[in-house]
């Protein structure tokens, strides 16, 4: 998923706002396996994940990017 970081954007798009939707898609994608993960708790667990995902989707995504941007520097 994150293959693309650092690919060309696509026409109108800024390179800084390709990075942050391939960032952005990324972490969505995190929290899907997280919110749709097995448990043995009931319907409750989903509306909390998906609060909780609401939460810290930037902060997943900001994770992401900076992580990405510390391989760039290598």
């Amino acid at each position: 998923m994150v293959n693309d970081y650092f690919g060309l954007p696509s026409a109108g798009v800024t390179q800084e706002q390709h990075k942050r939707t391939v960032a952005v898609a990324a972490a969505l994608a995190v929290a899907e396996k997280s919110v749709s993960a097995a448990t043995s708790a009931n319907g409750s667990k989903a509306a909390w994940d998906l609060q909780a995902v609401a939460n810290e989707i930037a902060n997943l995504a900001d994770a992401i990017q900076d992580a990405l941007e510390l391989e760039e520097t290598k």
